[in-house]
């Protein structure tokens, strides 16, 4: 029977692609229209909200150069204390006004120190882009700014996607697809975008639901798909009105590629979003293995192993990127760190190199044999990855084979019952809540990121931001603060199938998770995330 599989990941990336549209988009060239001029009075006396929404007090929309108090129809504010805000905004170096500028740019954050002479690219309410410089400002004495005069330049007018090129018989879409009232939007090439994906994921065979975020002024989208790196082709005969589409027809071996475009009231492309790749593998995978033998077979086909599987300790020992591959699992080595990351849909298990620790979805697990390298390859316990991977494993003693498949339904390392392990009901459940203790207590939170200016004006730039403090209590509550001003509280709930816990409301009304990393912890939501080490 085939599975409809959500794909709950691919909502955090593309939710974040409708959010924060400025951090990805496709692989464009935007091309800008006349330059004009501009002032900015009555400057905003408040401190601009850089952990939330800095246009909750409205700003300046360009379009008719006049001050808002909505939100959703500003384009960007600036404070007396010298700061500039955006739903997006980016300082672009060595590149003037009229310059044509790539649309795929990173860096993005919501407020930057005003500069003079400074080009700044900016998000503007409907999703399109701006440039904008900054000329003058009065006084310019480091006092209260109460003037700001400035140049920009708005996307230059362009046709509707499909406007001027038909679609070929199996609905293809145009290789350029020009859209929006401003702006040119490419789907770009599938052979390309198979590497400049944003992240992959690998689901079974069966059906999977497509989800996405609505970002303002955006009422409608086309849902491309590509298939083993053919043409572009739309899912839908008409533009879908709801933001997912449920893929019925995937089928094991093939490698798609996602993208939507979205379109405006007026049926103009605003946005086309950046690639997701996704991999289908067969539903009941069968691998048979054999003691001190190189052969090996998957799915009755034969291959052959770098190193065989043995015994050390009496556990079995294969080599795990031929496993985990085979399973349909990514494998990313760090030499530097002997660090092997493997990524399997929405799991993710982290070893190290002659070390028992492994962390499987943020939570820590304890293997009785370690990791370690023979003859230039990786070797584990087999139980370890097959069983995390929620996998099937048979031995057999006549023929020292060793099967795995699919159909595991307990995961002994989360549920405490591997009769191997040598500890009783009364420390698993220590254990649990050991790694629950592990959340508790005060941290120092760190919102990481790129380009963003440093605060004393300087100019230079700064590899992230202060994120408070975060305060999480075994009574099940949360708080966090921002200096000495509380900003946000709440009630944390465990997650215990991944080990993580779940801060309801911890930020911007989102729901949050708190997972364990190998020096602090990650709070993470749709593709947003802060690090956080222990307080001292």
């Amino acid at each position: 029977m085939k599975k409809a599989f959500s794909i709950f990941t691919v909502l955090c990336l593309l939710g974040m692609f409708a959010l924060f549209p400025a951090e990805a988009r496709g692989a464009a060239v935007i091309k800008w229209g006349q330059v004009q001029t501009g002032t900015y009075e009555n400057l905003h006396p408040h401190t601009l909200n850089w952990s939330g929404n800095v246009l909750d007090k409205g700003g300046l929309k360009l379009s008719t150069m006049k001050t808002t108090t909505k939100s959703s129809e500003a384009d960007l504010v600036i404070n007396q204390y010298g700061s500039i805000g955006a739903n997006g905004i980016l300082l672009l170096e060595d590149e003037e006004l009229s310059d044509p500028t790539d649309s795929g740019q990173s860096g993005f954050t919501n407020s930057l120190t005003l500069t003079k002479g400074v080009v700044y690219l900016v998000v503007l309410h409907d999703g399109t882009y701006a440039k904008l410089r900054i000329d003058r400002f009065t006084p310019d004495n480091g006092a209260s700014i109460q003037k700001v005069f400035f140049s920009f330049v708005l996307e230059a007018e362009s046709e509707q996607p499909g406007q001027n090129a038909e679609p070929d018989e199996n609905n293809a879409a145009p290789a350029n697809q020009s859209g929006g009232s401003k702006g040119t939007l490419e789907l770009g090439s599938p052979a390309e975008d198979m590497d400049l994906a944003v992240s992959s994921y690998v689901f079974m065979e069966g059906s999977i639901t497509v989800p996405w975020n609505k970002l303002d002024g955006h009422t409608s989208w086309d849902l491309f798909r590509s298939d083993n790196g053919a043409p572009y082709v739309k899912m839908t005969d008409f533009r879908l009105d709801k933001t997912e589409f449920t893929d019925k027809y995937v089928l094991a071996g093939h490698i798609y590629l996602y993208k939507f475009v979205a379109y405006n009231a007026a049926g103009k492309a605003v946005y086309v979003s950046p690639p997701v790749k996704v991999s289908i593998v067969a539903a009941d995978n069968v691998i048979v293995l054999q003691l001190d033998s190189t052969d090996a077979l998957i799915n009755g086909k034969a291959h052959q192993l770098n190193v065989a599987p043995f015994l050390l300790d009496g556990r079995t020992m294969v080599p795990l990127r031929f496993v985990s591959e085979a399973l349909g699992a990514e494998v990313e080595w760090d030499g530097d760190k002997q660090k092997i990351t493997l990524l399997l849909g929405d799991q993710t298990m982290i070893l190290h190199v002659d070390s028992s620790e492994a962390i499987v979805d943020g939570k820590t697990i304890f293997m009785d044999v370690p990791a370690t390298i023979v003859n230039g390859s990786t070797v584990v316990p087999i139980r370890f990855v097959g069983e995390n991977f929620r996998q099937e494993i048979t031995f057999d003693d006549a023929t020292k084979t060793i099967t795995i498949k699919g159909g595991g339904t307990e995961n002994p390392s989360q549920s405490g019952a591997d009769e191997e392990q040598a500890y009783g009901e009364d420390e698993s459940e220590y254990e649990a809540d050991a790694h629950l203790a592990y959340f508790l207590g005060e941290w120092s939170m760190w919102v990481p990121g790129t380009g963003l200016v440093s605060a004393d004006g300087s100019g230079r730039y700064v590899n992230g931001v202060d994120g408070g403090t975060l305060y999480i209590y075994e009574d099940g509550t949360f708080e966090h603060y921002n200096g000495s001003k509380k900003t946000t509280d709440g009630e944390w709930t465990i997650r215990e199938q991944s080990g993580t816990l779940e801060l309801t409301g911890y930020k911007w009304g989102w729901d949050w998770i708190v997972s364990q990393t190998d020096d602090g912890i990650k709070v993470s939501s749709y593709g947003v995330y802060e690090t956080g080490s222990r307080a001292e």
